[in-house]
């Protein structure tokens, strides 16, 4: 390995580590088996573990005084609410004991009535209701409100000229309704997450336009970024607002979806210049791009309007890698929705008539695992690699069928005669700072490996690997001064030469037990590599007081993945 190489690769590891690593995207569950807070508080366990999610969108529904039944889910009309009627809610969400399920939100629908811009009694009605919403999302301890504007009844969205105003005109007071609806939120819960199934990338088009205006005066969804505009007018700092780009469902590539993020998130991009010029610093600091993910795309049979086709045989692979495009171009939130299918089995329990009306669907209301088998690994492998793989590996440690594939990796044997280092270890410095010491140190656990005023180094192993595979490594330290060690994980070549290095991993050491870290990480091969390459680093140890110890380094092969 060359010096200035390596050199370069722990320095830049040890940035890395001390940069804190970014928490995983968030996978949010939508579909026609959405389920109201009775049902989140009766299947709350049995949720997560049948849904690889990080929260769900629910609705909630109430009884008036005479008995109606309400529902988020129809609430856009001008007849007002009671905080009274959702106390039941609210204890619903209360007694609901999610543990993995930290990003809950409530569904709120522009269904089923047009509120006349004009109509000032009208929009306090519904500015109270969102109120009521944000309240109950506060109170239930959920992360805030999904924003569903599709018009499944009346457009609201829509100029109608006969209204007697022009353009120009309605669009002010859509302004003033969105900040005037964002109020009467906001009051309630200033931090709320407002995941919006789309806002300003459902008219991206008009942002391309030298007078948006000329396009939004005949657009469905002409008055929205309008209405959004208000919506920013209002946005407290603390309000993160989520264009959830519902368009992702069509999207069938990786630049697909990395050039919608563009125009969402670009200061020069077409979603942005929909924006008023006094708020588009806000808009940068508070909206997230996010994306919409349509299931039935990959259950539909051929000649549907909504089918994606086999990947390399597989539709589960096509699956696979859309929404790993989708996760990695969303600043935190990808929405999942399904229609045929469902995810929760308790639903034929709690709403029968959900199920049978499911049932009558193409996918015929199975659980997704049987409508398409592999459905729930592939998502939660896509969600989150590292808590997948932790648990499989826990699953076939118990079953005995991996092996630990690190020489020594106990640290137990030590040196050869006339060498220092662990029995199958190797050691590297760089030359220019030749002032540490690597060995075997049997004072230390059962034995460990001892890196001493070292100002750049590592330990190293490696072992012979085939494109695709998938590996967990795992390795604990004990370190005594000021400096940080990190985990790295390198390409090399079946002829050992250094390969794919913008796929180096690099994994920071975290609290274990007493006095030693514990640093883990999941990795899998690319193409045409034959190596991977171990390295337990250490960088600016000054003193020889600034000593680092390393044991139990765990390398496992998990099966392979069928996506």
């Amino acid at each position: 390995m060359k010096p200035s190489t390596i050199s370069r690769l722990i320095g830049l590891g040890l940035l890395v580590a001390l940069s804190a690593s970014a928490a995983h995207k968030k996978f949010i569950e939508l579909g026609w088996d959405i389920p109201d807070t009775a049902f989140l508080r009766q299947f709350a366990d049995e949720m997560e573990r049948e849904g690889p999610f990080d929260g769900v969108i629910f609705q909630v529904t109430a009884k008036t005084d005479n008995g109606r039944t309400i529902s988020t889910q129809s609430g856009w009309d001008p007849m007002p609410w009671k905080k009274e009627w959702f106390h039941t809610a609210v204890a619903d969400l209360r007694a609901a004991r999610f543990t993995n399920y930290t990003d809950n939100f409530l569904r709120f629908n522009a269904t089923p009535k047009r509120i006349d811009w004009a109509d000032d009694s009208g929009w306090r009605a519904l500015a109270e209701k969102i109120g009521i919403c944000a309240w109950l999302v506060r109170e239930g301890g959920a992360k805030g409100l999904a924003l569903d504007f599709e018009p499944y009844g009346e457009n609201q969205w829509r100029f109608d000229p006969a209204a007697g105003r022009t353009f120009a005109e309605t669009a002010a007071l859509a302004r003033q309704r969105g900040a005037q609806f964002t109020r009467s939120l906001a009051a309630e819960m200033p931090h709320a997450v407002v995941l919006a199934l789309f806002l300003n990338s459902v008219v991206w088009r008009a942002g391309q336009a030298d007078e948006p205006e000329t396009i939004l005066a005949t657009a469905s969804y002409g008055l929205l970024p309008a209405f959004f505009n208000g919506m920013l007018d209002a946005a407290p700092p603390a309000m993160v607002l989520v264009d959830g780009c519902e368009n992702g469902y069509y999207f069938d590539s990786v630049e697909a979806y990395q050039r919608a993020a563009l125009q969402m998130r670009s200061w020069t991009g077409p979603c942005i210049q929909l924006v008023a010029p006094e708020n588009r610093a806000k808009y940068r600091q508070q909206v997230q791009a996010g994306f919409g993910f349509y299931l039935d795309m990959f259950v539909n049979e051929p000649g549907h309007r909504y089918y994606r086709p086999p990947l390399d045989g597989s539709r589960l692979k096509r699956l696979v890698r859309n929404l790993g495009a989708a996760r990695d171009a969303a600043d935190e939130y990808v929405w999942i929705y399904g229609e045929q299918s469902r995810w929760w089995s308790g639903l034929a329990k709690d709403k029968p008539w959900r199920a049978e009306a499911l049932a009558k669907t193409v996918g015929k209301g199975r659980a997704w695992e049987e409508a398409l088998p592999g459905i729930t690994r592939a998502i939660a492998w896509t969600r989150d690699p590292e808590t997948a793989s932790r648990i499989e590996l826990a699953k076939y440690q118990a079953q005995k069928t991996v092996t630990n594939l690190a020489i020594n990796g106990a640290v137990s044997y030590g040196p050869d005669p006339g060498g220092t280092l662990p029995q199958g270890w190797g050691a590297w410095q760089d030359e220019q700072t030749p002032t540490g010491t690597f060995a075997w140190d049997d004072q230390v656990g059962k034995g460990s490996a001892r890196a001493r005023k070292a100002m750049r180094g590592c330990f190293l192993q490696s072992i012979p690997v085939a494109p695709g595979q998938i590996y967990v490594v795992k390795a604990k330290c004990r370190t005594q001064g000021n400096f940080l060690p990190n985990l790295m994980v390198r390409w090399q070549t079946s002829e050992r030469q250094w390969t794919h290095e913008t796929d180096d991993r690099t994994f920071p050491f975290q609290p274990d037990q007493g006095a030693w870290h514990a640093s883990a990480g999941t990795v899998t091969v690319p193409p045409d590599t034959g190596r991977l390459v171990v390295l337990l680093n250490v960088h600016s140890q000054r003193t020889d007081d600034d000593v680092c110890w390393f044991d139990e380094l765990e390398i496992y092969r998990l099966p392979d993945l069928p996506f």
